[in-house]
């Protein structure tokens, strides 16, 4: 979702800017309604660059408070879901998470945090882990759906910039599905919705993802092949390439 964040931002400020200078919009874009609103809005967007989920947090609970009927609402709810999956704290995020899609059904990044944050906690032993695994897959399907049929939010956007997060939101929607079939011990299943999501972003972390679940399955040649092109990713930071050294070396242990 970082392509997404990044856009969206911009998003904010290019409608921030047609509100005071061009106030007729197309009905499909979100309209900030009052200066004061636009403050708020501006307070949010300086909270998401400084990248602290609880400055974050404060400046969406202060939006939501103030004005209620903000057109950002659902956006407001998902970011907030955002910040407090960053912290940890999955009860939270899911509550907001579903709170941005009772707001806008059309929410896909807050159906994709949803369809992630069910597949990545759910775990074997789990009672209801078959229940949790299918919310993982209706999530992450919806995210899909509603990410390919989502228009530009606002005009200014270019085409390619459009595509190009849209793509990176779908391709963390099957991360979610790969990560449902690791937990089901369908490996094969699992490496080919990771490949669908490098496919559309190459994301290392994803990579790294598609290695783990060839390993598991006692496919060493194939996972090496895959941290291969993490280590190789321009995306692939020192911490990427130290988990990547890390699990190649258990390739290679179980290869010999």
């Amino acid at each position: 979702m970082r392509r997404f964040a990044a856009l969206i931002t911009l998003t904010l400020a290019i409608t921030l800017a047609l509100t005071y200078s061009a106030p007729a919009q197309t009905k499909a874009e979100p309209k900030v309604k009052t200066k004061a609103e636009g403050q708020a809005i501006q307070a949010l967007q300086q909270a998401q660059q400084s990248g602290d989920p609880d400055a974050i947090i404060k400046a969406c609970d202060e939006l939501l408070t103030k004005f209620a009927d903000t057109d950002f609402k659902a956006y407001t709810l998902g970011v907030e879901a955002t910040a407090y999956e960053q912290k940890q704290d999955h009860a939270k995020a899911i509550v907001y998470a579903e709170q941005a899609l009772a707001a806008d059904p059309g929410t896909y990044d807050a159906h994709i945090l949803l369809a992630n944050i069910y597949a990545n906690t759910t775990r074997e032993t789990d009672l209801d882990k078959e229940e949790k695994l299918k919310k993982a897959e209706k999530y992450a399907n919806d995210g899909i759906a509603a990410v390919t049929a989502a228009p530009k939010p606002n005009a200014q956007i270019t085409d390619a910039q459009w595509e190009e997060a849209k793509k990176g939101e779908q391709a963390q929607a099957y991360q979610a599905l790969g990560t449902v079939a690791m937990v089901r011990k369908q490996y094969d299943v699992a490496a080919q919705q990771y490949q669908k999501g490098v496919e559309l972003d190459p994301d290392p972390i994803i990579m790294i993802r598609a290695g783990r679940a060839m390993l598991t399955a006692r496919k060493p040649d194939e996972a090496i092949a895959w941290f291969d092109k993490a280590d190789a990713s321009p995306n692939a930071n020192d911490q990427v390439k130290a988990i990547v050294a890390q699990d190649k070396k258990r390739a290679e242990a179980l290869k010999k």
